[in-house]
């Protein structure tokens, strides 16, 4: 029923082409993020002031940051985590705010150089800041999928370091971390699937193509999206099923998880 209600919003806010930074409730933000008005998220989250409404500003930037459309990357991860930081402050035992602070701080590391990943020790950090989240949510998916994308991003970038002996990223503790989180929502979150399987293949691709190719083939026919970024995670998922056709799906793939 309120899946239903909260579709019914966004429709009404598409058509009506409301613009208004200002919003009354979390709800009405909730609506403008998932109808993919990210920037307009911000500042009613922002405006809003309180820890969830600042909570749902830092959602918008990570999803912003996630979907490759933020145009100063560590900026952005910065003000995220400021904002998550912010509403903390407010409401320390707010796990949705400890949840984006989390993902901003992946993000930050994600495109921070390598030199300065080692300097400020992000990754120690990082992974600091997903098991405060744990303990705070234990059953939550999303966090074991951060736990997941902490080893196997790690490994990924890793640009001949040994960050197994230096951080202790393992492959298969990051396998196992990402399918606890499938597990959790019945393989139903398009988000957390997309990038387990776009990182094994881009960590395998010798072994992992045909399969890679198969499992995206199955997810674009089958799963439906739930909001504006779903939407465009399964069509970022169908531009790397096309390299295939012209062996340039690696390099889609690196250029999505680069993003």
């Amino acid at each position: 029923m309120k899946a239903g209600y909260l579709s019914l919003l966004c429709c009404i806010f598409l058509l009506t082409g409301v613009r208004s930074a200002f919003a009354n409730s979390l709800q009405e933000i909730r609506v403008t993020l998932e109808a993919g008005s990210y920037d307009l998220a911000v500042e009613q989250g922002s405006a809003l002031g309180s820890a969830d409404g600042l909570v749902l500003a830092a959602e918008a930037l990570n999803a912003k940051l996630l979907l490759g459309k933020a145009k100063r990357k560590t900026k952005t991860a910065k003000k995220a985590m400021k904002l998550a930081i912010t509403a903390l402050e407010i409401d320390p035992q707010n796990t949705e705010a400890q949840i984006q602070y989390a993902l901003a701080y992946g993000f930050y590391g994600r495109h921070a150089s390598n030199f300065t990943a080692w300097r400020k020790k992000l990754p120690q950090k990082i992974r600091a800041e997903i098991e405060k989240a744990a303990i705070m949510v234990p059953d939550d998916a999303r966090v074991e999928a951060l736990m997941g994308a902490w080893h196997l991003n790690l490994l990924y970038r890793a640009s001949g370091f040994d960050v197994g002996k230096r951080y202790g990223a393992n492959m298969q503790e990051g396998i196992t971390h990402f399918e606890n989180a499938l597990e959790m929502n019945q393989k139903v979150d398009i988000i957390i699937f997309s990038n387990f399987l776009i990182l094994q293949f881009a960590l395998q691709p010798d072994i992992r193509g045909e399969q890679t190719k198969l499992a995206l083939q199955d997810t674009i026919r089958t799963k439906r999206p739930r909001n504006n970024v779903e939407r465009q995670i399964l069509t970022q998922m169908q531009n790397i099923y096309d390299g295939f056709e012209g062996g340039d799906a690696l390099r889609r793939a690196k250029a999505f998880l680069n993003q």
